[in-house]
Order: C-alpha cells, then structure tokens, then sequence
C-alpha cells in the first residue's frame, strides 16, 4: 500500500510540478513506474491478464457504458453535475480527443485503480462485489479535489458510480484495456455532448 501510494499521491496532488515535472510527464512517469514496480507481484498486478490484448472485451467495455449511461445520466442531471452541451462537437477534433482521454487519463486511472486497488483489494476481502465498493469509493474520494469546488461532492458521487461500471467491465477477465475501453467512452461523452 505504501508503495502504490508513493506512486500515485505526488501525481494526485500535483506535488511533481512544484519541481518543474508537467502533469502529462508525470501521468506517463507513473503509469510507467506502477508496471514495472509491481510486474513481478501477480498479487498486486497481474500483468498477463491486465494487458491481455486478447481479453480486451469490446462488447463488455460498451454493455458497462451503456449501464453507466442509463443511470449517470440522468443522475448527474439531476444534481447539477453536467449540463447538455449548446454547441455542436468538432468533428475534427474527436479522434486526438479519444487518444488524449485514453493514454492520459483512462489508462494511467485504469491501471491504479482497477488493475492494482481493486486487484489487491478483491484478494484482501475474498469477496469481488465489496472490492468493486470500495475501489469505486476511492476512485470517487480521488476526485474530491477536482476543480471548480474543492471538496467536489458531485464529482466525487458521479465518479463513485462511474467506479463500479468500470469495475465490472475490468472483474470478468481482470483485463484494464477493457475497463480503460469505458472510462474512455464515459469521458468522450462528457465531453463532447455535456459541459
């Protein structure tokens, strides 16, 4: 635990730009640094079945969007959280936006918290259903201090249900690709058709 904090605290809480490092380096550095702390640790990571291109589940990643969607929605409506979008997406801009939200934010959050917080903590309470509860509630207490309101309590309620979808798309075959698929999808949405 100590050592997954080291890893993600300082990107967290942005202690790296205080030294000059700029968030996308130090996003990346992590991301790097967590693999390869942890590859020989199956009980933490389990490399060959997080990175598994061939237990990418596509159909998994968009049924766990789609549920996402039909309840987040509307949640996040109704507290406040997003708003519909007035303008009209950049079609030319959506494919950069997509890399951007994959490599920078999905995976890097993916490889965190579902890859290695919920990996450990399915292990620790032998029990996949309250790992996926508790890792959702740490992904939602992470962004408590995102901006514009610190503490952030919509995001922090938006992010938690956001967690469990995103753990269950990552629980059938432990693979973060396939969680990373719907994070991906959840943020282009969001922001492409919501502010």
């Amino acid at each position: 635990m100590a050592a997954i904090l080291a890893i993600w605290l300082p990107i967290e809480f942005r202690l790296l730009h205080s030294v000059g490092v700029d968030p996308t380096t130090a996003i990346v550095s992590g991301m790097i640094a967590g693999v390869l702390a942890f590859r020989s640790r199956r009980d933490i990571l389990d490399v060959s079945a997080a990175f598994d291109l061939r237990k990418m589940n596509f159909r998994h990643a968009f049924l766990n969007f789609a549920m996402f969607a039909a309840c987040g929605i509307p949640l996040a409506l109704a507290i406040g959280f997003i708003r519909p979008a007035v303008r009209v997406p950049d079609i030319a801009g959506i494919p950069g936006l997509v890399v951007t939200i994959l490599f920078f934010n999905a995976l890097p959050e993916e490889i965190l918290f579902r890859g290695i917080i919920q990996h450990v903590t399915e292990s620790a309470l032998k029990s996949r259903v309250g790992a996926s509860i508790v890792s959702a509630l740490i992904f939602g207490l992470s962004h408590l201090n995102n901006e514009p309101v610190v503490p952030n309590y919509k995001y922090f309620v938006m992010a938690t249900l956001a967690g469990v979808f995103y753990g269950n798309a990552w629980r059938r075959d432990r693979n973060v690709f396939t969680s990373t698929i719907t994070h991906t999808l959840v943020n282009t949405g969001w922001r492409l058709f919501f502010r």
